[in-house]
């Protein structure tokens, strides 16, 4: 069954991604008919909060990796998606994850989107069909009815913290204690007066670590960043080295000391993992690397299909808004893209350019100080307006304040003035102080 005779294009997802997609491509105008699949019963992804782990109530992989405590570790003034700024708090910079979820709600309802979104939906499979057009079958979960489509384009918008990366940990098959990785954390009440590693310290592995540290008996922090190395701890945190080996009751760490813990909490970060695409679609994950994908974002091997938020280490909801509108310009054919051969040479520069800057092949998709570059590229190919130079610099200083304050860094407040300047008010400070976007991002 084809969906009218407009182009039509499937949104899968309605998180931040999957409500940016359909905020631009229903927009006024638009030359495209779009239905969104969420398989949950609410908009909002990774945001929405649920006590359940493991499989939900149909027996799916819970997608959400929310705990209760979780609070943003970016500034909200650019977590913001276009047309539609914060309403507040304004006194605050750093807000819950709730706070969060009712922006995302609120977007949703103020741009009337949920018409367009089919809830408790579960996208099955999707295949190529001639034509760069495309087979979506998905299950109707309630009813429990399989329904086919057809469309000319679709948009992928499932996240990248839903499928948890585990280390290989030499003698893990040993440990009698609890192990579990931070998607199935919510609360610090497991670990009440245990003693526990937590391997990782990303932001997630940090912010667990010190809501552990408020109830265990004591937190070993396990990690290899030298940027962490003078970060003020609480008393009953620990840092150690890299884990070289798990015995029955704990964890000998690769300088030889010995530690006996209750628990294991895994911070290590989230798999890429596209199971409902068929081989067809030409898309494949090696060490973590989605590929073949132009600018980190087009199926080289299928162009009318588009995966939204792959990047991680930048400003996300800037990129998502770019990388949407940079999807919609090409499928509406406002643009022409380069050629396949061009398209496949240029990801081998930036894979190449890449590696040699020293990322590792399972880091491919990090931005960090390449994102302006990154921006501007999508923007100069599509016609767009890049992200403010000013938004990045707010991120690359939130970043540093995470770094160097940990305990204090979400007393920060910032204002954005124009896009060059903001204002940031320090917890130590009596006045707010200007700044310039002034930094070399890439």
């Amino acid at each position: 069954m084809r969906l009218e005779n407009k182009k039509s294009v499937a949104i899968i997802g309605c998180g931040a991604a999957g409500l940016a997609a359909l905020k631009h491509f229903t927009a006024e105008g638009s030359p495209f008919t779009c239905m969104s699949y969420e398989q949950t019963d609410n908009v909002g992804g990774t945001w929405v909060y649920t006590d359940r782990v493991g499989k939900d109530k149909y027996g799916l992989p819970v997608h959400s990796s929310m705990y209760k405590s979780l609070r943003t570790n970016l500034p909200k003034e650019i977590m913001e998606l276009q047309g539609f700024p914060h309403k507040g708090p304004e006194d605050k910079s750093y807000v819950a994850a709730n706070e969060m979820l009712k922006y995302l709600e609120d977007y949703a309802d103020h741009f009337d989107l949920k018409k367009h979104i089919k809830f408790h939906h579960h996208v099955k499979e999707i295949s190529p069909l001639a034509g760069d057009r495309w087979r979506v079958t998905v299950i109707d979960l309630q009813e429990k009815i399989v329904e086919t489509l057809e469309f000319d384009g679709v948009v992928i918008c499932i996240g990248n913290y839903s499928n948890p990366a585990i280390p290989e940990v030499p003698g893990i098959e040993k440990f009698r204690g609890m192990k579990i990785h931070s998607h199935d954390y919510r609360d610090s009440s497991i670990f009440k007066d245990k003693s526990t590693v937590v391997i990782g310290c990303g932001p997630s592995g940090l912010d667990i670590s010190f809501d552990i540290a408020k109830v265990a008996e004591k937190v070993y922090l396990s990690h290899h960043n030298q940027r962490v190395k003078n970060m003020k701890f609480p008393s009953n945190m620990v840092q150690k080295i890299d884990i070289k080996e798990v015995v029955e009751n704990g964890i000998v760490f690769q300088d030889g000391s010995y530690e006996q813990v209750d628990s294991i909490l895994y911070c290590t970060g989230y798999n890429y993992k596209y199971p409902f695409l068929s081989p067809e679609c030409g898309i494949r994950v090696e060490n973590n690397h989605v590929k073949p994908l132009f600018k980190h974002i087009l199926n080289i091997e299928h162009p009318t299909m588009y995966f939204i938020g792959i990047p991680t280490n930048t400003a996300g909801f800037c990129m998502i808004d770019l990388q949407v509108q940079f999807a919609k310009t090409f499928l509406e054919g406002r643009a022409k893209l380069p050629s396949k051969e061009e398209m496949i040479e240029d990801t081998r520069l930036d894979v190449e350019s890449r590696l040699a800057s020293g990322l590792r092949p399972k880091e491919l998709h990090m931005m960090g100080r390449r994102s302006k570059d990154y921006y501007d590229s999508l923007a100069s190919l599509s016609g767009l307006e890049s992200v403010s130079p000013v938004v990045l610099q707010i991120y690359f200083d939130g970043i540093d304040r995470f770094m160097c304050d940990f305990s204090h860094f979400r007393e920060d407040k910032y204002k954005l003035l124009d896009k060059d300047h903001y204002m940031v008010k320090f917890p130590n400070e009596e006045e707010p102080v200007m700044r310039r976007q002034e930094i070399v991002l890439d």
